[in-house]
């Protein structure tokens, strides 16, 4: 079992079974056969996927980073993912969540505030870096969607109140421009 990142999202990838170019794979519980074919430029590959046939581009960027077009999509494939092992244990369950009053709604002066409620995928920023108006502070997953937090105006990270993983509702402060 092989954890991917694919546009910056897990997938748990593993092989089922080979032959030559021919791959029985599950990916995230779904078992899809693919089979390769290699074209003589090189980074083109022609690939079968469950019987449909896609021309790709794969690209390498850096030691464990590919870019794959295919067609007008392009994929950002990251193996083996660089997840630092403090982050995978400060995972909370789903369960952990605490109600939060719904009177508690000041708003503080330079607060960055979450849009929706959401989890914390990844943050951009720390405290301590000037940012310019628009630049991404952080990404906010919420109903499988990414988010993009930005600053609202140009300053200094005066504090960042989120980490990764965090579970935050509408109107919570993530982070402090001054």
């Amino acid at each position: 079992m092989h954890e991917v990142l694919v546009n910056r999202k897990p997938h748990m990838v593993k092989i089922l079974e080979r032959d030559g170019n021919l791959f029985l794979i599950e990916v995230n519980k779904k078992t899809v056969k693919v089979r390769l074919k290699n074209s003589s430029e090189g980074k083109m590959a022609m690939m079968e996927i469950d019987g449909n046939t896609f021309q790709a581009n794969v690209e390498r960027t850096q030691a464990n980073l590919f870019q794959i077009r295919i067609g007008a999509k392009t994929f950002e494939v990251e193996y083996p993912p660089k997840i630092p092992d403090e982050s995978r244990v400060k995972a909370e369950p789903l369960a952990v969540f605490t109600k939060k009053p719904i009177l508690n709604v000041t708003v503080e002066k330079d607060a960055v505030t979450a849009p929706i409620a959401g989890r914390i995928v990844l943050l951009r920023t720390k405290a301590g870096e000037r940012v310019e108006r628009g630049k991404c502070i952080c990404i906010l997953e919420a109903m499988k969607m990414e988010n993009e937090i930005s600053a609202p105006k140009s300053g200094v990270v005066k504090e960042v109140r989120v980490s990764e993983g965090a579970v935050v509702s509408k109107g919570d402060v993530v982070a402090v421009i001054s």
